[in-house]
C-alpha cells in the first residue's frame, strides 16, 4: 500500500473541515474551541483507506491569525486541494495558501469548489472559470476542478476517485532516506509520557529505537508507534505518525524539533538559499527582517542578499538566512518567508547549504558556488561542498549531516567521485573527503615551509614531522597530513629521516669553518673524557665566534654524535662507548658496581658519576639495586 499525504488549502470557512468529513467520515476539528467556533485553529488530521493506497489528510487553518499553523502542516504534503466555496469564490488566503504551495515546491494537487448547494449553476461556472485563470502557468493548471457538497454529498464520490487516481499518480518519497519527523503537535499522557505527532517526512522509525530530537540534542528511546491512531511497531515515510518517547520531559519539546537518528544531523541558524519573491510583494532589501517557516518550525531572520541590495517583486536571487534561533535543515529542503509585520507570505525557495560560512554581500566566489549547489547532479555538488567548507576537510558523516541520504548511497556516489579524481577519500572510520584543490595547496606550502627551514637551518637534516603538521595540518585530520606528505614522498619531492621531513636527495654538508669548529668541539669533548666541559667554557675556551660554537654544538648534539645526559652536562658519544667498554672488561654480567667504585675507575666526582649511572641505567647497561648498580 502507498502512504500519501494530501492537504487542504484555502480561505477561512470555504468548508476544508466539512469536505475531509465528507470524504472520511472524521471530524478534523481536534480542540473543542474549533469545534465551538466552527473554524480551524490548528492542524487537523484523518486518513482514508482506498485498497491499494492510504491517504492522510492535513486539515489546514485558512483564518490569516493561524497562516503559520498551516505552515506547520503543509510543508509535509505530496499534493493539495485548493478548497474555494461556490458562494465566495477566490479569497485572500486562498490566494496565499497558493502561493505557499507553489513556493514550497508542491508540484500536483485538485481544485475542488464546495458548497454548491449554496449557489446556483451560473455561479459555479464563473468560480469554475476565476479559479482557472488564477492557476494558469502554475503546477494546478492543468488539474482537474470537482465542484461537490459536502452537505449533500454531490460530487463527493467522483473526487474520491481523483483522490485515489493522483494518490497513485504522485512521486513516492525516496525509501531509503533517513529519518525525519517534523513535530506539529506535543503533549503528555497519563501512564505513557510525552507523545509527539507529525507526518513523516522520510525514512522511518521503529519502536524501541533510539533516536533524537534536533535542534535540542536531546536523545531518547522509542516506546510505541502509533500511525492514524492505530499501535504499531513501524511507521514510514508518508504516514501521520504518532510516537511515545522515553526519557523526554515534556516542557523539553516544541514545535519545530525534528525527530530524526541519533548523532547524526545538527543544528544551523545560517543558510545558504534560492530566494523567489512573490510578484505582489514589496521589494525586499538588504539585511530585512522577516518570518522563516521550514518545516513546523518559524523563527525569525535577516535576509542578506548576496550580489544586490534589494530583491523586486517576482525576482529570484541567492541570499544568506541569518536565525534568531537554529533549526534543522537539509540541502534540498524548501522554506517560507513572510513579512515580520503586517504578517503576509512575501516569499520563499530552496535551502542550498544548511551550515555555509559567512558571506559578504560583494561575495561573488559564493553566488558561482551556489549556482553549481543549485541543480540536480548530487555528483556535481559534493565537491562544491568540500570546496566552501571552512575546515576544509571533512569526513562522511559531517557531509551527510548537510545531505541526509543514506550512509550506503553517500559512500558509493563518493568513491565514484574519488575514481574520478573529483575528490579526494581517505579510509578512518568514517572516510574523511578533502579537495584536490586544497591537497595541491597544502602540498606547496609545505614544500615551501620545508624549503625555507633549510634555508634558516642548513646544517640540520629537517623539519621535525610534529612542527610541520602545527604549522599547516593542525585543523585537519590526521588522515589528511599522511595524505600529503605520502603523495609529496612519492614524487620524489620529499624524504623522511626518522622523524624529520627534508627536501628529496638533500644532503647536509658543513662549511670549510663550520666543519673546523665541529671539530675542535670534538677534540675537546674527547680530550676531557668523562668530566667535559659545559658548552660556556666550550664557547670561552675554543677559538671560534662563540653563536657559530653554540649553533654546531647543538647541531652535533641532534645528530647524535654528542649525547645529552643532564642538563648542561653532554659527552661525546665515543666517550660513552669507552666507559661501558671498561666497566664491562672489570665486571661480569651479574656483578654489582657501586658508586665509589665508579668513582675510582673514572676519576670523576660525585657530580658526573651520579649522571652517568643513571644514563647506564636507562640504556639497560645497568640496573639500580639500592645503592648499587647491577651489570645487565
Amino acid at each position: 500500500m502507498r502512504h500519501i499525504i494530501a492537504g487542504t488549502a484555502g480561505h477561512i470557512d470555504h468548508g476544508k473541515s466539512s469536505l475531509i468529513r465528507a470524504l472520511t467520515g472524521t471530524d478534523p476539528d481536534r480542540l473543542k474551541e474549533e469545534q465551538a467556533r466552527g473554524i480551524t485553529i490548528d492542524l487537523g488530521f484523518a486518513h482514508m483507506d482506498m485498497g491499494d493506497v492510504q491517504i492522510g489528510f492535513v486539515d489546514v487553518p485558512g483564518h490569516e491569525k493561524f497562516v503559520k499553523n498551516m505552515l506547520a502542516g503543509v510543508g509535509g504534503i505530496d499534493f493539495v486541494l485548493l478548497v474555494v466555496a461556490a458562494d465566495e469564490s477566490l479569497m485572500p488566503q486562498t490566494r496565499e495558501h497558493f502561493d505557499i504551495c507553489r513556493l514550497l515546491g508542491v508540484t500536483s494537487g485538485i481544485v475542488v469548489v464546495t458548497k454548491t448547494d449554496m449557489a446556483d449553476e451560473e455561479m459555479v461556472e464563473l468560480v469554475i472559470e476565476e479559479v482557472r485563470d488564477a492557476v494558469k502557468g502554475s503546477f494546478l493548471e492543468n488539474a482537474d476542478i470537482f465542484p461537490v457538497s459536502s452537505k449533500t454529498g454531490e460530487g463527493i464520490d467522483r473526487l474520491k476517485t481523483a483522490i485515489h487516481d493522483l494518490g497513485l499518480a504522485v512521486r513516492q518519497r525516496p525509501a531509503n532516506r533517513l529519518l525525519r519527523l517534523p513535530i506539529d503537535r506535543a503533549f503528555s499522557i497519563h501512564g505513557f509520557g510525552t507523545v509527539l505527532t507529525g507526518t513523516l517526512t522520510s525514512g522511518e522509525i521503529q519502536k524501541d529505537q533510539e533516536v533524537e530530537l534536533v535542534p535540542g540534542g536531546l536523545t531518547a528511546k522509542v516506546r510505541g508507534v502509533q500511525v492514524h491512531g492505530e499501535m504499531t511497531g513501524r511507521a514510514i515515510s508518508g504516514q501521520r505518525t504518532a510516537v511515545n518517547l522515553q526519557g523526554v520531559d515534556l516542557a523539553a519539546v516544541e514545535r519545530g524539533m525534528v525527530v530524526t537518528v541519533s548523532r547524526t544531523f545538527r543544528a544551523t541558524q545560517i543558510l545558504d538559499v534560492r530566494l523567489t519573491m512573490l510578484a505582489s510583494a514589496k521589494p525586499l532589501k538588504h539585511l530585512v527582517k522577516v518570518r522563516f517557516h521550514q518545516g513546523t518550525k518559524e523563527t525569525l531572520a535577516r535576509v542578506a542578499l548576496i550580489g544586490q541590495d534589494s530583491l523586486a517583486p517576482g525576482e529570484t536571487s541567492y541570499a544568506q538566512l541569518r536565525l534568531d534561533e537554529p533549526v534543522f535543515c537539509l540541502h534540498g529542503d524548501a522554506f517560507i518567508i513572510r513579512r515580520f509585520s503586517p504578517t503576509i507570505t512575501i516569499g520563499g525557495g530552496l535551502i542550498l547549504h544548511p551550515n555555509p560560512s559567512k558571506h559578504k554581500s560583494t561575495d561573488h566566489k559564493a553566488i558561482e558556488a551556489l549556482r553549481k549547489l543549485d541543480g540536480d547532479d548530487i555528483k556535481e555538488k559534493i565537491p562544491v561542498l568540500l570546496a566552501v567548507d571552512a575546515k576544509r576537510a571533512i569526513d562522511l558523516k559531517e557531509l551527510n549531516s548537510l545531505l541526509g541520504l543514506p550512509v550506503a548511497e553517500l559512500t558509493r556516489v563518493c568513491k565514484e567521485l574519488s575514481d574520478a579524481k573529483k575528490i579526494v577519500m581517505l579510509p578512518a572510520s568514517s572516510p574523511v573527503l578533502v579537495s584536490p584543490s586544497v591537497v595541491e595547496s597544502l602540498k606547496k606550502s609545505t614544500l615551501a615551509l620545508i624549503t625555507a627551514f633549510h634555508k634558516e637551518n642548513p646544517i640540520q637534516k629537517g623539519l621535525s614531522k610534529e612542527e610541520l603538521r602545527k604549522r599547516f595540518y593542525d585543523n585537519l585530520p590526521l588522515e589528511v597530513f599522511r595524505h600529503c606528505l605520502d603523495g609529496l614522498a612519492e614524487e620524489h619531492r620529499i624524504m623522511f629521516l626518522g622523524e624529520a621531513v627534508s627536501l628529496y636527495g638533500r644532503e647536509v654538508r658543513l662549511s670549510a669553518e663550520s666543519e673546523k669548529v665541529r671539530e675542535m668541539i670534538e677534540a675537546a669533548l674527547l680530550k676531557a673524557g668523562a668530566q667535559p666541559p659545559a658548552l660556556a667554557e666550550l664557547q670561552d675556551d675554543l677559538d671560534a665566534d662563540p653563536e657559530e660554537t653554540k649553533r654546531i654544538f647543538f647541531w652535533m648534539i641532534k645528530e647524535r654524535q654528542l649525547v645529552k645526559i643532564a642538563e648542561d652536562l653532554v659527552y661525546h658519544r665515543t666517550t660513552l662507548e669507552e666507559i661501558k667498554r671498561r666497566i664491562k672488561e672489570k665486571f661480569p654480567p651479574g656483578a654489582k658496581l657501586g658508586v665509589p667504585d665508579f668513582k675510582d675507575i673514572f676519576g670523576v666526582t660525585r657530580k658526573h658519576a651520579i649522571p652517568l649511572l643513571e644514563f647506564l641505567d636507562r640504556e639497560k647497561f645497568t640496573r639500580r639495586l639500592g645503592a648499587d648498580r647491577v651489570i645487565l
